[in-house]
């Protein structure tokens, strides 16, 4: 049940947050291998100057679709494969899990990865070194999953619920939440997740309790004249805000932590994913083969064009790392002022 009480709690509930040639190549079973020279990508026009960022790219499986950053090494789901491989941050390949199927998302945690198979709805358990733990079956048709406090926590639209995953693969508890789940985001208290179907936020706290809901304005980009956003393609917390991105409409909503909306911004069409780091947000779209930089406001930095169909983005904290699912390629972004030794 919705708490409209709620809002005036947001704040505490949702603190702040702290988120081109060949040089190489080398065959490792049926993974090529391949890393490009360093090259430098000037943003496009009408951004700010020294915005430029360099990139490397590596050959890795075929039509990969997400990426992870376990703290330590890079986690790729590779669909065409049916494999999950984990890569150095230099962008070497170290180890390789035949998963089967078809793995479409990922999630980390307590030095377990997850990749859930968008085929028949399970998830599959993987240790550091890509050993196969478990698979289990998670819901009818499970559409996102997170972790946090010790637990998998995995979105089931039609059962309009959401699994709480204990490491051992145990249910521990399905929340009903009384809307069609989709996107899910984290915060060092509490899960979030949006509704396919509504504008509806709600928020889940560790121990698997429903703490309350808000709703975002569906007419924010058309003025309220109708048509509204559709159904979100990405969701992500970071320290000052929350971000909703629309891959049909190509717009993004920025909300603080309490759930007010402040910007309305428009990027390419996506699909879209999102990633935090280096006080910056990395937008990538698959659509327009580009990457945008935001600032925590929203301001844009730059776009950059890096071709092909950039479907997951990942920080490491130095580098931004995106999987382009046309060219099966890994590819490093690194801002030009960091990676020249520069203060940026």
């Amino acid at each position: 049940m919705r708490s409209r009480s709620w809002w005036a709690r947001l704040p505490r509930l949702l603190p702040r947050l702290a988120i081109g040639a060949m040089a190489i190549v080398t065959a490792v079973a049926i993974i090529v291998e391949a890393a490009s020279d360093e090259d430098a990508i000037g943003p496009v026009g009408g951004n700010r100057s020294g915005s430029a960022i360099d990139s490397r790219t590596f050959v890795i499986g075929q039509e990969p679709s997400d990426i992870v950053f376990d703290g330590q090494r890079l986690w790729v789901a590779e669909t065409g494969f049916g494999t999950v491989t984990s890569y150095g941050l230099d962008g070497q390949r170290l180890d390789t899990a035949d998963v089967g199927g078809r793995p479409v998302a990922l999630a980390s945690g307590a030095g377990f990865v997850w990749a859930l198979d968008g085929d028949d709805g399970s998830v599959t358990q993987l240790d550091e070194n890509a050993n196969i733990l478990r698979k289990f079956q998670v819901g009818l048709e499970p559409a996102g999953l997170e972790f946090l406090g010790q637990h998998l926590w995995v979105t089931d639209p039609p059962r309009h619920s959401v699994s709480q995953i204990t490491l051992q693969g145990g249910l521990a508890r399905q929340i009903e939440v009384g809307v069609s789940p989709g996107a899910i985001t984290r915060t060092p208290e509490q899960v979030l997740i949006v509704d396919r179907d509504s504008s509806t936020v709600t928020g889940i706290d560790i121990s698997g309790e429903v703490v309350g809901s808000f709703e975002y304005d569906d007419g924010f980009a058309t003025g309220g004249l109708g048509g509204g956003l559709g159904s979100p393609s990405a969701f992500l917390s970071t320290p000052d805000a929350l971000w909703l991105s629309f891959a049909d409409v190509g717009e993004m909503i920025r909300m603080t932590p309490a759930g007010r909306q402040t910007a309305l911004i428009r990027v390419p069409t996506g699909p879209l994913d999102m990633a935090w780091g280096g006080g910056e947000l990395w937008v990538a779209s698959a659509d327009a083969g580009s990457v945008t930089r935001f600032t925590g406001d929203g301001e844009i930095v730059a776009t950059h064009t890096i071709g092909g169909a950039p479907s997951g983005i990942v920080h490491d904290g130095e580098h931004a790392w995106v999987v382009d699912k046309e060219e099966n390629a890994l590819i490093r972004l690194t801002r030009a002022s960091i990676s020249s030794g520069l203060t940026p």
